[in-house]
């Protein structure tokens, strides 16, 4: 508390009336509000100067998305009352709300990913960026006619791909949850609870986003099933109807857990295996078992972003793309200031990522349905 508080409050405890109490409690929050501020841009100056000391040393570089966040967190203005933000550069969350204290913000344009996440069904897609925040693309269709033998002076056969153009934005896929604040004196804790926690839950969005798209996109092809669960049959017959619609050969089966269990766990007339043992394969009895060996040679995903009896079988890289913008990635955020944070000990861990599916072929893809 400095001098003038100091007789700011003594002032107060002389006061007699109601008008010098209100007079010199008013004169006791602005100095404070000073004082804030004067916190708050000494903290931003601090952390400036370390940065201009640091800048010809050699730092070790970030592994992943939540060592980059935690690496970058400022402590002294967080306690400073400040929020701060940490994440992969291209901006952050507007400090709109009136209860939220002016951020302070660090910004770095590199895209810090990490080995720790499994997006599975997002790496069977193609990849591709755009600068703005929507495109328009183009829908084939069935090919039309085709190029055949050609007598001499005979007219040449017409073909023709039809196509229909598509526009769509950029959606964003976003979440934030509370973390004790006592994270922020342990960095490789909290780095531990954005990569294992934060981002796992918004990869799990992600794929569940790529598979509900995927499922409703018109055209996709849905091959007739008679079973009451998803055979072997079923999914192969789906890469050849692939094969016949778009002339692609299907490269990925995304496949529900309990589906998949059925299939793992089928055996022939002798008791075997039929995806080999869990010591041995079956048959051959060298090498070593697969827990999730791929189905028809084809890469297979089990994951429960699609529903139980229900399968996708398709050329996934030729048929499909998952659009960013260029020069984005997922952005990491940690926030004091926010709701009541303060009061509870707790930082707001928050996390998102903008992308797309185009789907450009849907005869590339078939839909697997169990009969009901």
């Amino acid at each position: 508390m400095n001098e003038k508080l100091k007789k700011l409050y003594e002032d107060l405890n002389r006061a007699e009336t109601i008008e010098e109490v209100k007079k010199i409690g008013e004169a006791i929050e602005a100095e404070k509000m000073r004082e804030k501020l004067i916190a708050e841009k000494q903290a931003a100056l601090d952390a400036l100067k370390g940065e201009e000391g640091n800048a010809g040393k050699k730092s070790e570089e970030p592994r992943t998305l939540g060592e980059f966040a935690a690496k970058n967190l400022d402590l002294s203005a967080m306690r400073a009352g400040a929020s701060k933000s940490a994440g992969t550069g291209y901006g952050f969350k507007a400090a709109t709300d009136p209860h939220t204290s002016t951020p302070m913000q660090v910004v770095d344009q590199r895209v810090i990913d990490t080995t720790l996440r499994s997006l599975d069904i997002r790496n069977l897609f193609g990849a591709e960026t755009i600068s703005g925040t929507s495109i328009k693309y183009f829908v084939l269709g069935a090919t039309e006619g085709a190029p055949a033998t050609v007598a001499e002076n005979a007219a040449k056969p017409q073909f023709h791909v039809p196509y229909a153009s598509k526009d769509a934005s950029l959606q964003k896929i976003a979440g934030w949850y509370y973390e004790t604040d006592e994270l922020l004196e342990d960095n490789a804790f909290l780095a531990s609870s954005i990569d294992n926690r934060g981002l796992f839950e918004l990869d799990n969005a992600v794929e569940g986003y790529l598979m509900t798209t995927l499922g409703g996109t018109s055209g996709i092809l849905a091959p007739t099933v008679t079973a009451t669960t998803v055979t072997a049959d079923d999914l192969f017959k789906a890469a050849m109807s692939v094969k016949s619609a778009s002339q692609y050969d299907a490269d990925a089966i995304v496949i529900n857990p309990v589906d998949y269990q059925v299939l793992r766990l089928a055996k022939d007339g002798n008791q075997q295996y039929y995806g080999g043992g869990y010591f041995t394969p079956a048959y051959t009895g060298a090498g070593a078992p697969q827990l999730i060996p791929g189905l028809w040679g084809m890469n297979t995903v089990v994951s429960a972003s699609t529903t139980a009896g229900t399968a996708y079988v398709g050329a996934f890289r030729a048929g499909g793309s998952v659009i960013t913008k260029a020069g984005e990635g997922v952005r990491v955020e940690v926030v004091t200031g926010d709701h009541d944070d303060r009061t509870h000990n707790r930082v707001t861990v928050i996390v998102e990522e903008r992308l797309l599916l185009a789907v450009r072929v849907p005869s590339a893809f078939a839909k697997v349905v169990k009969a009901s």
